[in-house]
């Protein structure tokens, strides 16, 4: 291996480290409340080396936010491996609650960093990601929407008014189970997670106008 190639894997594994620490430390304490000399004292480092990767804590905020976006987006892009439209929404569905679920403390960290980052001091390249990123999380799912208009299940509300109120109200469900509400009344989890989809698919009320479109 060349100098260069060490050099480059040497500041790579820096830069998975300081993150790491970073995530760490804001399982703990909010990230508002972890200054970058709190990172460089647990690593062992300058805080101008910290810079070197990370342009402001903003930058770092950014950047967790976005490779957990990342890993949000490959679990979600396994649901367009089913045949139908109801199969794929399910299947998004459980990969978005066990994506939340799974590592609870990591899905409370990078949404603290999204609520706290100032968008405006971060590098444009990282502002370029998150918005690319944005964008394939909603081709995704407007493949999945597309696919359950052909086999027509949807409504004709719209593509964004469906998935947006779909999102939020999956988004709201995990929220109540992170929040600790109903903790002592939600006995089982997988009967709430079959709750969730038959609410989203079905509707709250088993009467009312069914015939609506």
């Amino acid at each position: 291996m060349g100098v260069s190639e060490r050099k480059k894997r040497e500041f790579a594994k820096r830069e998975d480290d300081i993150l790491s620490c970073a995530i760490e430390l804001f399982r703990t304490k909010h990230p508002s409340l972890v200054k970058m000399d709190d990172i460089a004292k647990h690593l062992e480092i300058g805080r101008g080396t910290i810079y070197l990767h990370f342009k402001s804590k903003d930058d770092l905020m950014a950047r967790i936010q976005y490779e957990d976006y990342v890993r949000l987006r490959k679990r979600l892009e396994m649901a367009l491996d089913e045949k139908t439209a109801i199969e794929m929404s399910r299947r998004a569905i459980r990969a978005y609650i066990e994506h939340c679920l799974g590592d609870k403390h990591m899905y409370v960290v990078a949404k603290q960093c999204g609520v706290n980052l100032n968008i405006e001091n971060v590098s444009e390249d990282l502002r370029k990601m998150l918005t690319d990123e944005r964008s394939n999380r909603l081709s995704l799912l407007e493949k999945i929407y597309k696919q359950a208009k052909q086999e027509n299940l949807i409504n004709s509300r719209g593509t964004y008014p469906n998935v947006a109120v779909a999102w939020g109200m999956i988004r709201g469900a995990v929220e109540v189970i992170l929040d600790g509400h109903f903790q002592n009344e939600i006995k089982s989890e997988k009967a709430y997670l079959d709750t969730i989809e038959h609410v989203l698919f079905f509707g709250l009320f088993s009467g009312g106008n069914k015939g609506e479109t």
